[in-house]
């Protein structure tokens, strides 16, 4: 039996062998149990994790995801997906065997999240079950492809819960114009304002922007980071997709603010973060400074949409748009923005008529 008591330290440690899913033999030793069961415990739930099969409990699945999802995810879409599970489908589903988890028990998991709470003790919003539920999707998936499960149940059961309402709010120029005003132009909201209205960046890839990242002789902002906060503690990582990677042109009276805000800032040097306040800061400016200005409330993500809006307006196609918002590809513009772009039905008739005008189809 791999279990052994330490008689220095009175714990009780495991020590045996095992084959990964390569086949690779490998050991493995864990100490510090205070009792021989906690051991026994422990192997046993090892053991199984590592045969694991589709009769394998949902809460070893649950730890094999995450772990595959540390693996391959940036650190924030782990820690989300490990709160949300953790919060709300492990412990319902918790020691059932996933093979033996139907589509009428993923239904009435759905139900008791119509009936939960938030922190603020708040129905949960249709949008955030909506991610809930594609995430146990995701993990029956995961088992499907990588551990013999035989169906996803989620795929029968379908979603009960509704679906994220598809709403785009945004404010246009001269709504702009009067949230800004209502800011002092020494203030350093009022520099991080203009940026996010006038280069449609996201708040973090703000929150990381560098001097070394703005370049003001050729009007251009590079944006190659993100900042989150994970567990309390301020991160900066690569940005959300690849695309995201990008320069930015910005108009020179824009050059001209941040130039101005740059030579207010004792001992600037390349890394130093030029904005350091926090997303929560800025969301509550904006609050009250909406109110000031007497103009429709809308959320801080909301001016990235309003960036977007403005140029659409102004004539841009929707592939110069995407490449400035950093979007993965011109069809997630599309999808977001598609309504906004003017109808050319009417155009295009026209210059058919006048393509055709010599040609005698009648």
């Amino acid at each position: 039996m791999p279990i052994y008591h330490d008689e220095k330290t009175n714990t009780w440690y495991v020590k045996l062998y095992y084959q990964d899913y390569t086949g690779t033999k490998k050991q493995k030793m864990k100490r510090g149990f205070k009792l021989q069961r906690e051991a026994k415990e422990w192997e046993h739930e090892f053991i199984t994790k590592q045969a694991a099969q589709p009769s394998m409990p949902f809460r070893t699945l649950a730890e094999l995801y995450l772990e595959d999802k540390q693996a391959h995810t940036k650190k924030i879409t782990y820690e989300t997906k490990k709160n949300r599970i953790n919060t709300w489908i492990l412990p319902y589903f918790n020691t059932q065997p996933i093979n033996e988890i139907s589509a009428p028990d993923v239904r009435k998991w759905q139900a008791t999240l119509k009936e939960s709470k938030n922190a603020n003790n708040a129905p949960l919003s249709a949008g955030y079950m909506q991610n809930l539920v594609m995430e146990l999707s995701s993990m029956f998936n995961f088992a499907v492809r990588f551990y013999g499960l035989a169906v996803n149940p989620c795929h029968i059961a379908g979603n009960t819960v509704g679906k994220k309402a598809r709403s785009l709010n945004f404010w246009t120029k001269d709504e702009f114009d009067k949230f800004i005003s209502t800011f002092d132009k020494s203030s350093p909201y009022y520099v991080a304002f203009l940026i996010l209205y006038y280069c449609g960046m996201r708040i973090g890839e703000l929150e990381a922007l560098t001097a070394a990242d703005v370049d003001l002789n050729a009007n251009t902002i590079t944006i190659n980071k993100t900042y989150h906060l994970i567990n309390g503690q301020g991160v900066v990582t690569t940005p959300k997709t690849q695309k995201a990677n990008r320069t930015i042109t910005i108009p020179p009276f824009l050059s001209a603010v941040i130039r101005e805000y740059e030579n207010r800032i004792y001992g600037l040097e390349g890394d130093i973060r030029l904005f350091t306040a926090s997303h929560s800061t800025y969301a509550r400016l904006m609050e009250e400074h909406t109110k000031q200005a007497n103009i429709k409330r809308i959320r801080l993500h909301d001016i990235r949409h309003s960036h977007a809006s403005l140029l659409i307006e102004l004539g841009f196609s929707a592939l110069l748009v995407s490449e400035r918002l950093g979007h993965e590809n011109v069809s997630t513009t599309l999808n977001i923005y598609s309504h906004l772009f003017p109808s050319k039905q009417i155009e295009v008739a026209e210059k058919l008529e006048k393509l055709c005008k010599n040609n005698s189809y009648l």
